[in-house]
């Protein structure tokens, strides 16, 4: 019994002996981009709104979104009262203006007389009071018929400069005067961007931001820093350098800084009660545990915190196997 517990003894002990057959790297120091994400939306630059300088049934020639050029017509404003009142004043003026004439004649007749002496100066007066009063009349209906011109002319509408038209007033509704019926975006769109609030003091004027979607990726700068809050998201304001379609949902990355780290494959790191770590090989073969910290994670690869000793030599094939201060043979 005790021949057959030495055997197995002298047999086991090449197993315990053994160590663990480890492949090693050496980490590539770069300079990497220290960045946040975001989600933005591009928004226009300016905006102008549009308002009713008459009072009638709207009619809109242009759908919402629609984009216009200067000087389109966009809406006209139905005012079938103002119609009736604007041909009944030219009546009136027309006929007036003949009136006058007359009495413009009756005028000159008695003040020809009168000067002749051989007509009555109450005629005279009589002749002249009336057609000041004719004259008056004339020039207040005309002023009433020169409002409701103006209103008329008001009445079609086009748009001040090229844009997108939105915030249409419903179709076919009555209005009155001074009511907003549309907004017009300029072209030239900005991007209002929602960062994280403990970044606030990390984001500063003229910053690189890269912008992806589905519609085309471009370069943007910040240009403002909103001194507002809403559910501790900042709002950030960029330029594009590319033309950006209204209202795209965006995703921004905003390079904050540039440091210098090193590049290991993802497959080095462990954890250790939830901390990322990498065992390094001395020059006797024996295995350390080393924490790390994470600066950039990527699919197969990870930027870590450049604190390893200078020619580290990284586990890479095994590294699960392994505990501190194990031997380990390379590969």
């Amino acid at each position: 019994m005790f021949k057959k517990t030495i055997l197995f003894s002298l047999l086991s002990l090449p197993i315990f002996a053994s160590s663990v057959v480890v492949s090693v790297i050496q980490p590539v120091a770069k300079k990497i981009n220290i960045t946040v994400e975001a989600n933005a939306v591009v928004e226009s630059k300016n905006k102008t709104f549009i308002t009713a300088q008459t009072t009638g049934i709207l009619h809109f020639n242009v759908i919402q979104n629609a984009f216009v050029h200067k000087n389109q017509v966009i809406a006209t404003i139905h005012n079938e009262v103002r119609n009736k009142k604007l041909q009944f004043l030219k009546n009136t003026l027309m006929s007036q203006n003949n009136a006058m004439k007359t009495e413009q004649i009756k005028f000159t007749i008695a003040k020809e007389k009168y000067k002749m002496g051989v007509g009555a100066k109450n005629s005279y007066l009589s002749e002249k009071i009336t057609l000041e009063h004719m004259k008056e009349s004339y020039n207040s209906i005309k002023n009433k018929y020169q409002t409701l011109l103006l209103e008329q002319d008001n009445a079609i509408i086009h748009a001040p400069t090229n844009g997108v038209l939105t915030n249409l007033q419903a179709n076919n509704t009555y209005i009155h005067y001074g009511t907003h019926i549309a907004t017009l975006l300029n072209k030239n769109n900005l991007v209002k961007i929602f960062i994280d609030g403990l970044y606030a003091q990390q984001i500063k004027k003229g910053m690189l931001i890269k912008l992806s979607s589905s519609y085309k990726n471009c370069d943007a700068t910040v240009i403002n820093i909103l001194p507002k809050s809403t559910h501790n998201l900042i709002e950030v304001i960029a330029q594009p350098k590319g033309e950006l379609p209204l209202n795209l949902h965006v995703n921004a990355q905003i390079i904050l800084h540039k440091i210098n780290a090193l590049l290991i494959p993802k497959e080095a790191i462990i954890l250790v009660d939830n901390h990322p770590a990498v065992y390094i090989v001395d020059n006797k073969n024996i295995a350390h545990l080393f924490f790390i910290k994470i600066q950039k994670d990527m699919l197969t690869n990870a930027f870590i915190q450049q604190t390893l000793p200078k020619n580290a030599k990284i586990v890479l094939k095994n590294a699960y196997m392994l505990h501190d201060n194990l031997a380990v043979s390379i590969q």
